[in-house]
């Protein structure tokens, strides 16, 4: 992979803010902070869906690929639609699971598998501060 210290370098720092305001909602419980991470994770699963959906459109020589293409082009809207409409702790839940969904189809068509393994430990990441925010959520912190 070119650049290869400067894209993990991108994409670790795009953790950061998901340790910080996870660890942050155990501190204050008010709706900012998982407003915040919530929108924040709106719009990295939004980067992912449209890299995700640039992928598939290289390989869309694969059969059955139309409808994973309509899925992750449409990912984003639905999940703007939950952002406005749905309660934080099932929104983030969702988010949740769509980034393993992410994470599985990268790994189904991604080559590069320095960038999948590094995808792979960012997911769990991710996925392990969306848990802690909803412990926070439903637990009375520290």
């Amino acid at each position: 992979m070119k650049h290869s210290s400067l894209v993990k370098v991108l994409c670790y720092s795009g953790v950061i803010p998901f340790y910080i305001l996870s660890i942050l909602s155990f501190f204050y419980k008010n709706f900012f902070i998982f407003d915040l991470f919530s929108i924040y994770s709106l719009v990295i699963l939004s980067f992912l869906s449209g890299s995700t959906w640039l992928e598939l459109i290289i390989y869309e020589k694969e059969p059955n690929i139309k409808l994973l293409i309509i899925t992750v082009v449409l990912t984003p809207i639905i999940l703007i639609i939950f952002e406005i409409f749905i309660q934080a702790q099932i929104k983030i839940f969702i988010f949740g699971i769509c980034y393993f969904g992410i994470y599985l189809i990268d790994q189904k068509f991604l080559k590069n598998l320095e960038y999948i393994r590094i995808r792979k430990n960012l997911t769990i990441q991710v996925i392990l501060c969306h848990i802690l925010v909803l412990i926070s959520i439903y637990t009375n912190g520290f």
